[in-house]
């Protein structure tokens, strides 16, 4: 089978997923800004503790993160549909290394810093921390992270890692004998409701063979998040190639909706009825819990998104191409802002409003006047580099639009 059939089979524009992908990366702002009016650890506390807000953020942990899991997985499928398997990995260096290291090196900082200096770690100025402790490869107990740190760039980390561990399955994929492959599970699990118990088998099998669900997000010992993220990769890699599998997603949306808010019922009653927990009952079993409310509410969003969000417009063209840059910055911008915002004396209401739209609002400022004007700023933060117009093509212009 030659390239260009094999382009077919992926076939046109998901806009439905892209669409998930900036509401899913919007609501990691949303999130992230929550997590210090909870009493889950984080770099800055508020010294407020919301059980309504953790009751909204544990249901979004369970699947937010898988979603741009998968979606990443279709978006490496597609690209390795269209070019060589050496210039797709290069592109993956510039697109996620470069932007990592940049980002750890400069962006993260600042997390760090109002992170020690809300703690007692530190108290002198951000260019004396950045240039005698950032670098120093050293861990204060008292600190979420040692020095320097990925931080939220995990995602980028293990992305960029989980690309070089598959290439072997996408030049798999890209063959004659990997098609036929896939065209025979398309056929099996499009059937029915397939799609929304099977994949469970795999969650189910990590927690069995763990014993646990804990995710670090520390690379050398995260094995359960590896196991679980790389397979939403895998997913999203191998459904790209089977279009039926996304109309079963929109054909069991309405199951899916079902099984995730009974789901989400159940983990409610554990949070805020912990003594009612069933005699016997062991806290795996919550775990396994947790999982059905993964997939079923990953199956409910893209089910609903590829019926209600199939279509593109100026907005979503315009967010596609500046969530990447949002998704470095945002967590910095949310503790810098958090940082000054909670010593104000406002209501918690008042503070997370505040710290979550001066985010947007900074972040998109960030963006276009700083970011997305300097070409090499743009390689920064993983976008494409901008060509300058020639001076004979401007004059060009300017004569035809003069007619």
């Amino acid at each position: 089978m030659t390239m260009n059939q094999t382009q077919v089979k992926v076939g046109g524009r998901l806009y439905f997923l892209d669409w998930v992908r900036v509401l899913a990366f919007a609501l990691l702002i949303f999130y992230h800004t929550g997590m210090m009016f909870v009493d889950w650890s984080f770099h800055i506390e508020s010294g407020h503790n919301s059980l309504f807000l953790k009751s909204i953020m544990m249901l979004t942990s369970t699947w937010r993160l898988d979603v741009l899991f998968v979606v990443s997985g279709v978006a490496i499928s597609v690209m390795v549909s269209k070019m060589s398997l050496l210039y797709f990995t290069w592109q993956r260096v510039l697109k996620l290394l470069v932007p990592l290291l940049f980002a750890v090196a400069v962006v993260v900082a600042p997390q760090s810093y109002f992170e020690a200096l809300q703690k007692g770690v530190f108290d002198g100025t951000f260019w004396q921390f950045w240039t005698e402790h950032y670098f120093t490869f050293s861990w204060d107990d008292r600190m979420n992270a040692p020095f320097p740190t990925y931080n939220h760039l995990w995602y980028v980390l293990y992305l960029f890692w989980y690309t070089l561990l598959l290439l072997p399955l996408i030049a798999y994929i890209n063959c004659d004998s990997g098609v036929v492959f896939l065209a025979r599970c398309e056929r099996f699990l499009s059937k029915g409701a397939r799609i929304l118990w099977l994949p469970l088998l795999g969650y189910f099998s990590f927690l069995t063979v763990f014993g646990n669900d804990e995710i670090t997000h520390a690379f050398y010992n995260d094995w359960y998040g590896h196991c679980v993220y790389l397979f939403a990769v895998v997913l999203g890699l191998l459904f790209v190639r089977m279009p039926a599998i996304w109309l079963s997603f929109e054909r069991n949306r309405y199951l899916s909706l079902i099984v995730g808010l009974t789901g989400y019922l159940i983990l409610l009653a554990d949070l805020h009825l912990p003594g009612n927990r069933p005699v016997g009952l062991p806290d795996l079993s919550w775990a396994f819990v947790e999982s059905i409310v993964k997939w079923s509410w990953l199956s409910l969003v893209i089910g609903f998104a590829r019926h209600h969000l199939n279509f593109t417009n100026k907005g979503l063209q315009y967010c596609s191409g500046i969530v990447y840059p949002f998704f470095i910055l945002h967590q910095t911008v949310i503790i810098v802002i958090g940082f000054f915002v909670i010593g104000w004396g406002l209501s918690g209401v008042s503070e997370y409003w505040i710290i979550a739209l001066g985010t947007f609002a900074i972040c998109a400022l960030l963006t276009e006047v700083l970011i997305k004007p300097v070409n090499g700023l743009r390689l920064m933060f993983g976008l494409k580099w901008k060509k300058r117009k020639s001076p004979v093509s401007q004059q060009v212009v300017a004569v035809t639009t003069s007619q």
